[in-house]
């Protein structure tokens, strides 16, 4: 029998160890999931147009600072792992 741990999460410490798969999804044109907190939770999806450092612009012209990102493709900050 194949048992699974469902409330296992990929986590990382700090929020610009989101950077390399931003870079990744940017370099590859892969789309990108984020859950950004900016005074609540919201969620935004789309393709990266320009990504440097401290934000990211998606292709329908949203832009985040990276220290808002509370998730990427599901891999979470560790202070909102219980989302």
């Amino acid at each position: 029998m194949n048992r699974f741990n469902m409330d296992t999460r990929v986590t990382v410490t700090h929020t610009k160890d989101f950077l390399p798969l931003l870079r990744t999804c940017f370099e590859d044109g892969l789309p990108v999931s984020l859950i950004v907190d900016e005074g609540q939770l919201c969620r935004a999806e789309g393709y990266i147009a320009r990504l440097d450092d401290t934000s990211l612009t998606l292709k329908d012209g949203r832009s985040f600072r990276i220290a808002t990102l509370a998730a990427v493709n599901g891999v979470f900050i560790d202070s909102y792992s219980q989302c």
